[in-house]
């Protein structure tokens, strides 16, 4: 160990105002008593109120969950470490992806200090990519089969090597240099099982990427998860193995029977049972690998679906279910709910989404008090509450693009609950080279979802000009056209997004010139120091 004396880990507590965690309380003394109201004003004999009712729910939950994990970001101290003294192999999982994606990142492995051996893993004998592994001078292992997926990969990659610590790369991240560099200290706590790095990717002109409010600064659907909730997890001891980039202690794989199977969701499924066994975790803000995000829609579909489906399977089916597995804190009880719940917020959103266009369409209404009423209390609740995430998400919320993307990944979430029937799933990789346009059936769901909610508010429309001025079709008609906003929004960029072409800047290099590109962009970020803040004793 560095030093030669065990520690503990010790964070810092990120520099706020301290109104930002306060508001908190506020925002309860508004939603608690409007939620109670919301319960009694319910109209059970419109099948529409009890639906809207329990979307508002979710809702609500959901927001206390967030803001709550949230009121305060943790930073891990900065360890320096003897690299010599830590023995680090690398295990890179692959499937079907082609040798021009998994070359790379074994490339980027190799030149990582401190690893002493990188390991290509197949589910199949690939020959290209076994003659790829030995020319660069990387171990290949194949173990012709595909049971359990990655998580079955990944542990027959454990069976061919005894270091102490492993350092998981998925088949197209590129790590930097300096990565264990800035990880490998703070595992002189002996009780620290994984150290996490964000999920970063470099192919930022992909469909996951806007520009924010003009500036320069790329927006990211992932960002809320690695720059505010995970962060937040730090003071919980609760933060997420998310599968690739990260360093695990081999020990601690050990005591849990290694990666977890049963679910798709390997990484979560492995941090929560290591949680529920004692060890603690570590998430390191700084990004020090570089991957491919998906660049189509059918990509984007099948992986958030593929999260949904393993998140809600862990939740639902599994004997490791947060709700039921014994040995996890309170905190990290409902961390890990609010992490697997979080993946029914497409049926929610789809209610909130088709309810306006429903409402006038059957000219019921969800409550028996007048709808003016509920209208101007709802957008109260709702206008409160976005606020609080746009101030919580600490710039990584954007009004327009966060609720666009929402939508877009209600469909996976929504086609995830029927997978939960089953119990044969078939794992398949992601395939991060698809061109921008590809076929698939989610576009035609999205127009339609688009159309339904403009042939609502365009019959809300049609009544107001023959007559019909009551709240009920006032209000529905404009919650409709804010509901239309958003998703056109993503169509509208979907459709331009398609006609673009393929930046093919990154496919001409050659693998080791991808490499050094990478390290020219980012590597001198990387170096930085973690953070300074004002030190906190975490939750």
């Amino acid at each position: 160990m560095s030093g030669g004396q065990p520690c503990r880990v010790h964070f810092e507590r990120r520099r706020e105002p301290r109104v930002v965690a306060l508001s908190y309380y506020l925002y309860l003394a508004v939603l608690l008593p409007f939620i109670a109201w919301r319960c009694t004003i319910v109209n059970w004999h419109a099948w529409l109120g009890p639906l809207a009712l329990a979307a508002d729910l979710f809702a609500a939950m959901m927001f206390i969950f967030f803001l709550g994990f949230t009121r305060y970001l943790y930073v891990p101290v900065h360890r320096p470490t003897d690299l010599s003294a830590r023995v680090v192999d690398c295990l890179i999982p692959t499937h079907t992806e082609p040798v021009s994606v998994i070359e790379p990142t074994v490339v980027a492995a190799l030149q990582v200090r401190g690893i002493r051996k990188v390991l290509v893993l197949g589910n199949s004998d690939r020959s290209e990519v076994r003659a790829m592994a030995t020319r660069l001078g990387a171990a290949y292992h194949a173990r012709n089969s595909n049971a359990h997926g990655k998580a079955g990969n990944l542990n027959n990659g454990l069976a061919f090597t005894d270091a102490d610590f492993v350092l998981t790369m998925d088949a197209d991240h590129m790590a930097l240099p300096e990565f264990l560099e800035r990880t490998l200290g703070y595992f002189d706590d002996p009780s620290v099982a994984f150290v996490q790095t964000p999920q970063s990717f470099h192919n930022t002109k992909t469909l996951l990427f806007r520009r924010a409010y003009g500036k320069q600064a790329k927006w990211s659907e992932s960002n809320v998860f690695y720059k505010t909730i995970l962060p937040a997890k730090n003071g919980y001891n609760a933060s997420i193995y998310v599968g690739t980039s990260a360093v695990l202690r081999r020990a601690a794989l050990d005591d849990v029977g290694g990666f977890a199977t049963g679910t798709v969701t390997e990484d979560i499924h492995t941090s929560l049972r290591m949680h529920a066994k004692g060890w603690r975790s570590v998430f390191l803000p700084e990004p020090l690998a570089f991957g491919l995000e998906a660049q189509s829609l059918k990509e984007f579909y099948q992986q958030r679906r593929r999260w949904a489906l393993g998140a809600l399977t862990l939740l639902l089916r599994s004997s490791d279910s947060p709700v039921r597995r014994r040995g996890l804190t309170l905190s990290q009880r409902l961390s890990y709910l609010d992490s697997t719940l979080s993946h029914l917020g497409g049926v929610q959103r789809l209610i909130h989404f088709l309810l306006p266009a429903l409402t006038i369409f059957a000219m019921a209404s969800p409550v028996k008090v007048p709808f003016a009423i509920y209208g101007l209390a709802f957008v109260g609740y709702f206008v409160v509450s976005f606020t609080m995430v746009a101030v919580y998400s600490r710039g990584t919320y954007h009004f327009l693009h966060s609720d666009a993307y929402s939508l877009a990944n209600l469909v996976a979430q929504v086609s995830a609950l029927p997978g939960l029937l089953r119990r044969a799933r078939r794992h398949s990789a992601a395939r991060k080279d698809a061109p921008h346009r590809e076929r698939t059936l989610v576009k035609a769901v999205l127009w339609l979802l688009g159309l339904t909610s403009l042939a609502g508010v365009g019959d809300g429309l049609d009544l107001f000009a023959s007559g019909n001025h009551s709240w009920l079709v006032i209000m529905a008609s404009l919650w409709g056209a804010v509901n239309s906003v958003w998703m056109w929004w993503i169509l509208g960029y979907l459709e331009l997004y398609e006609r673009r072409p393929t930046d093919a800047e990154m496919d001409e290099l050659t693998a080791p010139d991808r490499y050094q590109l990478i390290v020219d962009l980012f590597g001198s970020k990387a170096g930085l120091p973690a953070a300074t803040a004002t030190p906190a004793t975490a939750p």
